[in-house]
């Protein structure tokens, strides 16, 4: 007897051998007849199939097909058990999805609030390994009613995206030249810097600010 694998299910042929001169044939050949099939997967042989295999056919069935469906079912439930007991596909599928959640927040494509954010932060701090999720204290969600509170949060995206990689390592030369450069100029300036148009100028004729902050360096 010999077995071929067709899609799912096994094909059984019982072969036998015409001599010859057997049946007026000038040369011998082998014949396959068809006897039945079963699943790839079957771990016994269906009783109908048994009953029209000899024993020794019966022995090959199992060896070719069932003892190969059943180590294959053990080790599926064994990898499965591993699987269950595994702590390490959980921490990087929520790993994932914080990351995921950090995109969308550091983006302003969602809205969190500082609940929001510090649950998220909480979990970072007991799995690790997520460094751009927005700090706790940031209210990330935009308001008119708070133009301060919406720069800080502004402040705070940008410099979690920048530590993300965003703009990647300055050039060796040229640095003041970029792009990354005059756009931290023009922050500086506009915050802190001496122009009557700049927060600084604004919060102190205010008086809400009655020192001027120190100047940051810009390289």
């Amino acid at each position: 007897m010999h077995a071929k694998k067709r899609g799912n299910r096994v094909n059984l042929y019982r072969s036998s051998y015409v001599r010859k001169g057997e049946n007026g044939n000038t040369h011998g050949y082998a014949v396959s007849a068809f006897v039945g099939s079963l699943p790839v997967d079957s771990r016994e042989i269906p009783p109908l199939l048994a009953k029209t295999l000899t024993a020794e056919e019966r022995q090959y069935v199992e060896r070719v097909v069932i003892e190969p469906a059943l180590r294959a079912m053990e080790e599926k439930q064994r990898e499965a058990q591993e699987r269950e007991w595994d702590p390490h596909w959980r921490i990087d599928e929520a790993l994932s999805l914080l990351r995921e959640a950090s995109e969308r927040i550091l983006e302003g494509s969602v809205a969190a609030d500082a609940g929001q954010v510090a649950r998220l932060w909480k979990l970072v701090g007991e799995i690790g390994g997520v460094r751009d999720l927005p700090p706790p204290e940031a209210s990330i969600s935009k308001s008119d009613a708070d133009p301060l509170g919406d720069a800080l949060a502004a402040v705070q995206r940008a410099v979690q995206s920048v530590r993300a990689g965003h703009y990647g390592p300055a050039p060796e030369s040229g640095m003041k030249s970029t792009s990354v450069y005059l756009a931290w100029s023009a922050i500086t300036s506009a915050v802190g810097g001496r122009a009557e148009d700049s927060l600084l100028r604004a919060l102190q004729g205010e008086g809400w600010v009655r020192q001027a902050a120190p100047r940051a360096s810009l390289g």
